[in-house]
């Protein structure tokens, strides 16, 4: 739920801008997919060449827009080529002839399974920016299996590559995800403060319990709780709501009543986790580790991105504190 942004510290320990991980990208598959592109051609009619040519023309803007650029560069499309990438027929969405030639010219599957991996490695993140629920690991042992076989990421394309497959390559339109949220957002449409790597997602809400009291009675809370995610002021509820329902967030922290209960158990003995005297075989230990300790997950928002449910836990830290 963190801004993918800043130096990014890969799995080698090598630190990379952006805008380094991202020319990587672009040297690897630039040639390629305008060799491709020309290779299609072939096989198109004189009007879909024309939409062809003219990809090949803004190609590297396409592969380094950054996330409003590529939202304009959608809405271009959107404009200038309407219908012409796929088309409805019933309730199910079919690619057309010069939709299918451009996607497999930008080869997206093809390079899932050797550039990207090599694109997650250098990104480095570990939780999925989504939900902060599920780990977006690399993993690699190349003297046991392939890299391939061990790469548990998946990359959502923020902008659907059926609808844009001249986007589906874009360094910025990769957005690593686990699994849940990958399939769960599948072809939807997120307003753009829901990109990360345009927005922090978790200064735009916050967790609630409904009932906060729970934790503090006698009757322990069960596996199920009734947890709300709050929008901040200034949030647009419609695009917050679309988020939300579209990854199940409700449902999916709602079932972590055992977490919330031990949250609020340690709020209540705060003073006993915080007395350094307590802890005193880890006296040469920095405070943070100690907070993060006491809690069993990180403490701070810049944080969040480092271990799973991060975000969660804070959130219903404060809550307890609160009471």
């Amino acid at each position: 739920m963190n801004k993918i942004a800043g130096l990014r510290t890969g799995v080698d320990g090598v630190q990379r801008t952006l805008e380094d991980i991202c020319n990587f990208l672009i040297g690897k598959v630039q040639n390629d997919i305008d060799t491709a592109l020309d290779i299609k051609k072939a096989v198109l009619n004189a009007n879909d060449i024309s939409v062809v040519d003219y990809i090949k023309s803004v190609l590297p803007c396409l592969l380094k827009s950054d996330v409003p650029d590529l939202k304009q560069w959608a809405d271009s499309f959107d404009r200038r080529y309407p219908g012409r990438f796929r088309v409805k027929v019933g309730r199910n969405w079919n690619k057309t002839d010069l939709g299918k030639a451009v996607l497999e010219a930008f080869n997206y599957e093809h390079y899932r399974k050797n550039v990207l991996i090599e694109i997650a490695r250098r990104l480095n993140v570990k939780v999925c920016p989504y939900c902060n629920m599920h780990y977006t690991l690399y993993a690699n042992e190349p003297r046991k299996r392939s890299a391939k076989k061990l790469a548990r990421f998946q990359f959502d394309h923020f902008f659907d590559k059926a609808q844009y497959p001249m986007l589906s390559m874009s360094f910025y339109n990769l957005i690593p995800s686990c699994g849940v949220c990958n399939q769960g957002k599948s072809t939807g449409q997120l307003a753009l403060e829901y990109n990360p790597y345009y927005n922090d997602i978790h200064r735009r809400f916050h967790f609630e319990l409904t009932d906060p009291l729970g934790p503090y009675t006698a009757a322990r809370v069960n596996d199920e709780v009734e947890v709300e995610l709050v929008s901040e002021t200034g949030v647009n509820k419609d695009d917050f709501k679309k988020y939300t329902e579209m990854f199940h967030l409700k449902a999916l922290y709602g079932r972590h009543g055992d977490v919330v209960q031990e949250v609020f158990d340690k709020a209540y003995e705060e003073p006993y986790y915080l007395n350094p005297a307590n802890f005193s075989f880890l006296s040469d230990r920095a405070p943070e580790y100690l907070k993060r300790l006491w809690l069993g997950n990180y403490t701070e928002p810049e944080e969040i991105e480092k271990r799973t449910m991060a975000k969660f836990m804070q959130d219903m830290w404060k809550q307890a504190k609160s009471e």
